[in-house]
């Protein structure tokens, strides 16, 4: 859970995620990760797992950022501090119906990610929903990825992003880049549609101009790269429904990840 400047809201977002957590009977661990917050957010993050430190079922840790990183930075963290087998990114402010967690669990076991759909952006202004519309477009085009939306929450197997170097973790951009490396290796994706809420407290930082105009950059060069790297026959790969294990699709990854590192 990256926050930033969460103070007033993160206690009941934690607690509220607790809650469903235990309804559901699913042993989890919540890492919060402070993002160099300037209000009292890490401070409440530390009282809240010094509170739960004798739950058996449930953990709550804390990682703090020396600066602030972005939620790119975020899970990056996550991904390099977790300790279970699956991760999921959910934001200090929720932004989903928690009645909706066991859909993520219930698609999981035939899926390697679950992706996220948001029913609707009813709080979105105009230039939200715009910019919005134009990234997925985009990102269906230039990368042709079948899949609905990029940038919601999703739940991914730990093994499955520690197989893959982030690359564009310091915009928007990350999350796409995600699902479109795990495609090409092979790993499985599946869709589920997610209640969408709307923040109830702090201020939103995920359509400022500087992270829109960073994300698109982002995208161009990734796709530049991915072109440069790709088989030829990939541009008419079709997105992973039954693909192969994650073991076989690791050992890919590592190929991968040597030919990024070479062209970067």
């Amino acid at each position: 859970m990256p926050a930033y400047n969460e103070a007033t809201g993160l206690e009941g977002s934690v607690s509220q995620v607790i809650a469903r957590l235990r309804q559901l009977q699913v042993p989890s661990e919540i890492l919060i990760i402070d993002d160099c917050s300037t209000d009292r957010t890490g401070e409440v993050a530390d009282t809240l797992a010094e509170y739960h430190a004798g739950d058996s079922t449930i953990t709550v840790r804390v990682c703090h950022h020396e600066r602030n990183q972005g939620i790119g930075g975020g899970m990056r963290t996550g991904i390099a501090e977790s300790r279970g087998q699956w991760l999921i990114l959910i934001p200090a402010d929720l932004a989903m119906d928690l009645a909706d967690l066991d859909k993520y669990l219930n698609a999981a076991p035939s899926a390697d990610i679950v992706v996220g759909i948001r029913s609707n952006r009813r709080d979105y202004t105009i230039r939200r929903r715009l910019v919005s519309s134009v990234n997925i477009g985009l990102i269906r085009f230039l990368f042709h990825m079948k899949l609905h939306q990029f940038q919601y929450i999703s739940m991914y197997r730990l093994t499955v992003l520690r197989n893959m170097s982030i690359q564009c973790w310091r915009s928007a951009f990350f999350h796409a880049e995600i699902l479109i490396t795990a495609r090409d290796l092979g790993y499985r994706l599946a869709e589920v549609e997610i209640h969408y809420l709307p923040r109830a407290s702090g201020n939103a930082t995920g359509a400022s101009w500087r992270l829109v105009a960073r994300t698109g950059r982002d995208m161009l060069l990734y796709w530049a790269r991915w072109i440069a790297r790709s088989p030829s026959g990939l541009w008419a790969k079709e997105p992973v429904a039954e693909a192969a294990t994650v073991q076989d699709a690791g050992d890919r990854a590592a190929q991968w990840n040597e030919l990024t590192n070479a062209r970067r």
